[in-house]
């Protein structure tokens, strides 16, 4: 009998593995060519590399770095420390405040912006030259400035009045103000998005609003129950993401578009500043009792607790730079107020005179 030699169904066979092999060839470039933030390790793990005892009177605000000239700006009261942080040096200092909150840059490296509450009686920012350190002029603001921001599309100032519930528009081409928007209620935290968005939370009232920059109005307000009492903000602008620390004791991250609200998981009872880096695909955040955690982002709706370090109590005050994922903490020992003071503040811890200091945390 003559064999079958018929071999035609071999050929869909070898045109299936042909596909197959194809087709996994694909799938291994395009996982090569996704962006990868492997997570810390133990062999490069978070630490305190660094603290620079910088000493000094008064408390402190909030921290601002400028990156590209290497300069930690430092609100301390009546005057503004600058420190250049290669190496860990005071670099100059800002005089003629009289009680500053927060400073905002400018995008052309000239000025610098310092919200100065004074007495509470009257508000203003105080502008200065950056390479001198010389004040140019004071513009005055409503009551109380406490956030502000820097907005790279409309070259204008948003600064947000905490008495006064309002968000002064000042002009800096001209340092004039342009307009007052008015807030339903106490604005705390603000940061913008550097494409025409600014956003606030409103605490009492448990919103982070959206103002529109050029409109200097009101876009979007979100309700973020079950966030209660919103406080620190951070974003991801590259990934229109907010990231908020609440009242309550927990951790949410905010679609910048939507509003639409996804549970991170706990934060500490004191929680301080919250940073988020882009590059690096992780959230900061510090606690009043001396400890730094530092969530990954595994994607936007998981994160993973990737390291608690412990720093120093006190060091709720936080700036992170995206270039090298340092984090920056002003601290100081504590100690008991013996001045002429009501009860409340003999009791409550105050900086000791000359203890002031920066943690760097890196790895």
């Amino acid at each position: 009998m003559k064999k079958n030699t018929d071999m035609s169904f071999i050929k869909p066979i070898v045109r299936l593995f042909v596909l197959l092999s194809l087709l996994l060839s694909i799938a291994t470039i395009l996982r090569a060519a996704e962006p990868h933030t492997p997570k810390t390790t133990l062999t490069h793990a978070f630490h305190i590399q660094n603290e620079w005892n910088l000493g000094g009177e008064g408390g402190w605000g909030f921290l601002c770095l400028d990156a590209s000239t290497h300069q930690l700006y430092i609100p301390r009261t009546n005057h503004v420390m600058v420190v250049d942080t290669e190496t860990g040096q005071i670099s100059g200092d800002v005089k003629g405040l009289s009680n500053a909150r927060n400073i905002a840059l400018d995008d052309s490296g000239r000025y610098g912006y310092v919200t100065d509450v004074t007495d509470g009686s009257a508000g203003f920012v105080r502008v200065f030259d950056r390479s001198t350190l010389k004040l140019v002029t004071s513009i005055p603001t409503g009551l109380i400035p406490y956030a502000i921001v820097f907005d790279t599309v409309t070259k204008s100032l948003f600064v947000f009045n905490s008495r006064g519930r309002s968000a002064t528009v000042i002009d800096t081409a001209t340092n004039q103000v342009i307009a007052t928007i008015p807030l339903s209620g106490r604005p705390s935290s603000a940061i913008g998005d550097g494409k025409g968005s600014v956003f606030v939370t409103l605490p009492a009232l448990g919103e982070i609003i959206r103002i529109d920059t050029a409109a200097k109005t009101i876009a979007a307000s979100w309700q973020l129950a079950p966030c209660a009492g919103p406080v620190g903000l951070a974003i991801d602008s590259v990934r229109h993401q907010l990231f908020t620390t609440c009242e309550d004791h927990k951790l949410f991250a905010l679609d910048a578009d939507t509003g639409h609200v996804t549970s991170i998981g706990d934060a500490p009872r004191n929680s301080g500043d919250i940073n988020f880096d882009s590059v690096h695909n992780m959230l900061f955040l510090t606690d009043a009792s001396g400890t730094l955690i530092i969530f990954h982002r595994d994607s936007p709706t998981k994160y993973s607790r990737l390291q608690e370090i412990k720093t120093q109590p006190g060091a709720r005050t936080m700036i992170v730079s995206q270039q090298d994922a340092k984090a920056y903490l002003a601290t100081s020992k504590f100690g008991q107020n013996t001045g002429a003071v009501s009860e409340e503040l003999q009791f409550r811890p105050t900086p000791i005179p000359g203890t002031f200091s920066i943690l760097v945390i890196g790895r």
